[in-house]
């Protein structure tokens, strides 16, 4: 925090030792590790006048995420063009990315290489095939472990596309509904001698919606199933309460581990929990033993499941449907995303497969970025 303030201070951003301490105490009354939180946060404390907003975003932007030019939550401030150079120091924006990262990674304890983790911002769809065309329409099974950290960098830009619900809590609003929020205007009237010239309002907040994600370690999958939970880490690690499971043979629970682990760290922790990685598959049992064990603490209830898989099923085609019927039936939605399915020649007629498209919401590729941005363009549009 102190390193921010000289960061806004170069900026002509007057945050004094005072409003660093409020901003302390605002990081400690919420979760961290939400991109959001932390932005309103600073931007509440930290910020005393309209005209510095501006400069507080591009600071914000440049010191905990590294990229110049990304718009912060709800802002409305245009994006700088990425090849101008920055007035206070002559810079690119490719300058400030590699500062960022240099400034977070020396403020990292115990040397965690995760220093760009769920706090990159969202971008909006396309972004991913237009600025990095190879990497995103790259097969995740041609990765070398550059490509595949890289693409980590670019999986926390996909996090702002994340399905919401409305919660069934109310908040105000500035915009005339159907629910009047009696006591504040009934406060307000008290300024008009009683006349409730000025009505407020309440409408239903909107709440991230709980995700699953359920993913196949089988060895049919070797080449697809670190990739995708990488990105499920990313998810995890942005405070929305994402809960992850492997399975092959036998089900394993990995949020614990994706929530604690960097980027680097990842790899070797879940080889160390997943016994029956690269194993075999049974995909049946496996949705029957989180069916009894975590759906009936109500995991699913209200939440989208997506379970990633190619479909390969050794035991009963029967118990699969089975399960995926209850486990549709349980949550808001199910997907199902299938690397195999990025072959254009592709066809679901294995038994496993062509049993779980009569109950899945969606059925989508999986194989490569541009895969995982179709899919959270999807989640994106589930209310």
């Amino acid at each position: 925090m102190v390193r921010f303030r000289r960061h806004l201070a170069a900026r002509r951003v007057a945050a004094g030792p005072t409003r660093s301490a409020l901003a302390v105490e605002a990081l400690h009354a919420l979760d961290e590790r939400s991109r959001d939180q932390v932005y309103w946060a600073l931007r509440c404390t930290m910020v005393s006048r309209p005209e510095e907003i501006p400069e507080f975003d591009r600071a914000f932007a440049a010191f905990w995420q590294g990229t110049e030019g990304a718009a912060p939550p709800e802002s409305r401030e245009p994006a700088r063009d990425p090849q101008a150079a920055d007035p206070e120091g002559g810079r690119t924006a490719e300058g400030d990315r590699r500062g960022g990262r240099d400034q977070r990674s020396g403020a990292a304890a115990g040397g965690d290489d995760d220093g760009e983790d769920a706090d990159v911002p969202a971008v909006e769809s396309g972004a991913l095939a237009s600025a990095h065309e190879r990497l995103a329409m790259l097969d995740f099974r041609d990765y070398d472990p550059d490509d595949l950290a890289q693409a980590r960098r670019l999986m926390a830009r996909l996090t702002g596309g994340l399905p919401r619900r409305r919660s069934r809590r109310l908040e105000p609003t500035g915009t005339a509904g159907r629910r009047l929020n009696l006591r504040r205007t009934v406060r307000d009237s008290m300024r008009t001698e009683g006349d409730p010239l000025r009505r407020a309002w309440r409408t239903r907040k909107v709440v991230p919606r709980r995700l699953v994600f359920l993913v196949d370690v089988s060895g049919s999958m070797r080449e697809y199933a670190l990739p995708m939970l990488l990105f499920c880490q990313v998810v995890v690690r942005t405070g929305l309460g994402a809960e992850v499971f492997a399975f092959g043979t036998r089900l394993t629970r990995l949020t614990p581990h994706l929530r604690r682990a960097g980027a680097g760290e990842a790899v070797q922790r879940l080889a160390r929990v997943v016994p029956d990685w690269a194993g075999g598959t049974r995909i049946g049992d496996n949705l029957k033993a989180f069916n009894d064990e975590w759906g009936r603490r109500g995991l699913t209830r209200g939440a989208v499941t997506v379970v990633v898989s190619d479909g390969w099923e050794r035991g009963d085609v029967r118990l699969l449907e089975d399960e995926l019927a209850l486990l549709h039936r349980a949550g808001h939605a199910l997907l199902w995303v299938n690397p195999l399915a990025g072959d254009p020649d592709y066809q679901p007629l294995a038994g496993g497969m062509a049993a779980a498209l009569r109950h899945v919401d969606g059925f989508q590729a999986g194989n490569n970025l541009a895969g995982l941005e179709q899919l959270v363009a999807r989640l994106a549009q589930i209310v």
